[in-house]
């Protein structure tokens, strides 16, 4: 089972990053990619597949302050 952001997710596993971004509709601009403890660059989201047992961290930036 694949865990992102600390919670199972069945249906991750197979797919490459950038569609299971897309299908998510997180705000690929402004998101870091982690997976296992690495940094996914964007032009790699699409050659990238998440596997079963993988851990993603998705991180949002927004702007802000004074």
């Amino acid at each position: 089972m694949v865990t992102v952001n600390g919670e199972p997710q069945a249906q991750a596993a197979g797919q490459d990053i950038l569609t299971f971004l897309q299908a998510r509709q997180a705000p690929i601009d402004n998101l870091v990619v982690e997976l296992n403890g690495t940094i996914i660059h964007r032009p790699e989201y699409e050659q990238t597949l998440i596997k079963p047992d993988d851990k993603l961290e998705l991180i949002s930036f927004v702007g802000g302050g004074r």
